[in-house]
């Protein structure tokens, strides 16, 4: 048995030492009761033949009640037993001897030793009362003791008498060691067992890779630390802390590597572990840090330390990895005054956190909150908005600048709610892709341009394809190239008239992925264009490695090239390197002859813009198409 154990051994027996002096205490009380009774027969009916020593032992009784207690129960039981075996023996050696009824305590005795589990007590009592019982015979016996009885006394009932008592006493000892071996076999089996649900309970609160106390650990230190008052400038903060790019991490290198590095970052955030602050390791990449009683100065200055943990380099075996985090803080008790709304808020804080960039913290406020509200109302009306088909699309046409003719179609999504408001996709496309409903609703605007194209077809405008732009979310599931084929094969739409339309933001995605997905497209006759660009990170290699046929110039160079002689050098540039490199153009944004009539003679081919059409619908696009004057043709005219 270890120390600890040896430990909680002492303290169980430490109760069951106190469960004896109760027990104990019930039969002094019990024997006080019949002796006071015992006193009082003796004065009213046996003219005080035996009070005096009835009053002694009772006396003696109250005294042992007093003095009872785990320290003297030892004591306190061996004066109790002897008082009571000493008393019996008493009474009869001054009245009928071995045929007085006080013998008949003495069993009673034996059994008290049992059940104060006292085996000594057992053999040395048992011992004297056999004894008692041969001197009482011999007394008698010889005339020594003038017994009514004693004509009768024979050495056969002492004989049988201590026959009995020994067989009794052996019985009641055989059955204390009985009781002691299975009392310590059933401390025993509650130690295991207490061990056992400690282990269990450190185990629940434990987070299995880095030993960090996890979130329900978090959870009960601070509800028991929040309920306290707080002055002004005596505050608490919850952090959550988020690695970002682990999921990247894990996918590239493996999952053995981003576990080394979680338990790397979490030993450097346990080094901060102080008495007013402590760390948890809530999930995967999610830390969780409780500061009490501190100041919104130290807060800060904590925050920063934490972020100061993922700075370092990280060597993880032969890789040099680089992480980022964001800390998002609720404060209590402003922010909440329980475990569960200071975490709520917190996360808030951290997806404005995360918003700001890499390495950033923020504070909740309640202006978080009123967005994150009105961002949970718009993804519930979205997902109403797909069982109940309130998207549409609108069309807006691309022009060919020297002829004035439409030579494609850009399909742009809007949200028509019951009341026929309509809501902008730059409203409600992020938290789309936030939520994931950006590959269902990115799919229906797919089926939705094949079927309108294909009746523009039937119009006799069989040369007119049809734009749609695709979110990065889109290709991450790495389906979104054969999905987008087999969307086509089921409108009977030939792909070379879908062009697929991405931002500059993909690039920094999985770019083999992507690569494979766009490439599987193209190979069907799908064409790429490259959205918004100049916007982005203007990587000119990418604009061959994603077989980008078309680049889109960003409307904020075309509507102030006419102003600003940088923009227009600029947009010249792009015109020129598209040239060299055999890609077309499309210049987003014309809102006026002037513009189109610039860019057609600095070498754009295509042009997009009010100046023609704002998007419409698909009723009003037809109508469009068919009054489109054809034959036009030449350089636009102020």
């Amino acid at each position: 048995m270890n120390k600890r154990q040896q430990i909680e051994y002492s303290s169980i027996l430490a109760q069951i030492a106190a469960d004896k002096v109760k027990r104990l205490k019930s039969f002094i009380l019990l024997i006080s009761g019949s002796l006071a009774l015992f006193f009082l027969l003796n004065i009213v009916i046996y003219q005080q033949a035996h009070a005096y020593t009835l009053v002694i032992a009772l006396g003696i009784m109250l005294f042992l009640y007093w003095f009872a207690c785990e320290d003297t129960l030892p004591i306190v039981s061996s004066i109790f037993i002897w008082t009571l075996t000493l008393l019996a023996f008493f009474f009869a050696w001054n009245t009928e001897g071995l045929y007085d009824t006080s013998l008949l305590a003495y069993p009673c005795i034996l059994v008290f030793c049992a059940m104060l589990n006292n085996r000594v007590l057992i053999a040395s009592s048992a011992l004297f009362m056999i004894i008692s019982i041969y001197c009482l015979a011999y007394a008698e016996y010889t005339g020594l003791l003038a017994s009514p009885l004693a004509e009768f006394a024979d050495w056969r009932k002492a004989h049988n008498t201590a026959l009995v008592l020994l067989v009794f006493a052996s019985v009641v000892y055989i059955l204390t060691q009985d009781l002691n071996r299975l009392l310590d076999k059933l401390v025993k089996m509650h130690i295991n067992m207490l061990r056992t649900k400690q282990r269990t309970q450190r185990k629940a609160l434990t987070n299995r890779l880095t030993l960090l106390p996890n979130e329900i650990a978090c959870s009960q230190y601070v509800q028991a630390r929040i309920y306290r008052h707080h002055s002004a400038e005596q505050l608490s903060a919850l952090m959550v802390l988020t690695l970002n790019n682990l999921n990247s991490i894990n996918a590239s290198l493996g999952f053995d590597i981003g576990d080394k590095l979680i338990n790397m970052i979490a030993s450097r955030l346990n080094l901060l572990n102080q008495s007013n602050a402590k760390v948890f390791h809530s999930s995967n990449n999610q830390f969780l840090i409780f500061i009490d009683e501190t100041d919104y100065h130290d807060i800060e200055a904590f925050a920063h330390q934490a972020l100061q943990t993922t700075f370092f380099s990280n060597y993880v075996e032969q890789y040099e990895v680089e992480v980022s985090a964001c800390i998002g803080i609720a404060i209590a008790p402003h922010d909440g005054n329980n475990y569960d709304a200071l975490l709520r808020r917190a996360h808030t804080a951290l997806t404005s956190a995360v918003q700001l960039g890499h390495n950033q913290f923020a504070f909740f406020d309640l202006e978080m909150e009123d967005q994150s509200k009105a961002r949970l109302a718009m993804l519930a009306g979205l997902k109403r908005a797909i069982e109940h088909h309130e998207f549409e699309l609108f069309y807006q046409p691309k022009i060919e600048l020297a002829t004035n003719t439409i030579a494609g179609v850009e399909a742009l999504i809007r949200w028509r709610k019951a009341n026929n408001s309509l809501v902008s996709s730059s409203d409600f496309i992020p938290i789309a892709e936030a939520s994931g409903l950006i590959n269902e609703i990115g799919l229906w605007v797919v089926k939705q341009a094949a079927i309108d194209c294909l009746s523009w077809h039937k119009l006799g405008f069989n040369q007119l394809g049809v734009s749609v732009n695709a979110s990065p979310e889109q290709f991450k599931k790495g389906n979104f190239g054969s999905l987008v084929l087999k969307t086509l094969k089921q409108q009977k739409l030939d792909p070379s008239y879908l062009d697929i339309e991405i931002t500059e933001s993909l690039f920094i995605e999985d770019e083999k992925n992507i690569q494979s997905q766009i490439h599987q497209m193209v190979s069907q006759g799908v064409s790429i264009s490259i959205d918004d660009f100049g916007t982005g990170y203007s990587n000119l290699n990418y604009l061959t490695k994603f077989n980008a046929s078309t680049l889109k110039i960003d409307q904020s160079f075309i509507k102030n090239m006419m102003h600003e002689r940088n923009q227009y050098h600029l947009v010249d540039a792009i015109l020129k390197m598209s040239h060299a490199i055999g890609i077309e153009n499309i210049a987003e944004g014309i809102e006026d002859k002037s513009t189109a009539n610039i860019l057609m003679q600095l070498g754009c081919r295509y042009g997009q813009g009010y100046f023609w059409s704002e998007p419409v619908p698909q009723n009003e696009f037809c109508t469009l198409l068919l009054s489109w004057p054809k034959g036009r043709s030449g350089p636009l005219t102020a």
